[in-house]
């Protein structure tokens, strides 16, 4: 049986135009992507890979605007640009030979949060994903955006 929405239930929500409920896959997407672009606008604060941040700060924007059904998606060029950056940042670090515990630094502990939101950000797209079809290539880009993260981690935790 089809629950019928009615705007005065808690947990009826507005999607770009539609009605659905805050336990939507979607929402706790967004509510994720939201919270990382946040973090991630903190980090420009702190780092020198300022364009580098706010760039994946607007592709948020842009991944939430996917989700939620307006213009824009992620490209394999992002995909690309984004393994671009990781590429950069490994070769910077050189080779890792010990266990680095992420934040010792207040750079390392902010990247880090961004990071663990990421993560986060990627687990609560898995859900959509199965459950509405939606793109393969944004679920590369959020799962490299950890990976970037991490790496600007060891960067300033050196």
């Amino acid at each position: 049986m089809k629950t019928v929405l009615s705007k005065e239930d808690p947990l009826v929500t507005d999607l770009v135009g539609s009605k659905t409920t805050k336990l939507d896959s979607r929402e706790h997407f967004l509510g994720a992507c939201d919270e990382l672009q946040a973090h991630l606008m903190n980090v420009k604060l702190v780092v020198k890979e300022k364009e580098d941040i706010e760039w994946l700060a607007q592709k948020m924007s842009v991944a939430m605007g996917e989700i939620a059904g307006g213009k824009g998606h992620i490209l394999e060029e992002d995909v690309m640009h984004l393994w671009d950056l990781i590429h950069s940042t490994e070769e910077n670090n050189g080779i890792i030979t010990t266990f680095i515990l992420p934040g010792q630094t207040e750079a390392g502990a902010k990247i880090n949060i961004a990071r663990t939101v990421a993560r986060r950000c990627e687990l609560e797209y898995a859900k959509v994903y199965k459950e509405y079809g939606t793109s393969k290539i944004l679920f590369q880009f959020l799962n490299k955006i950890s990976t970037y993260l991490y790496d600007l981690v060891v960067r300033y935790d050196k």
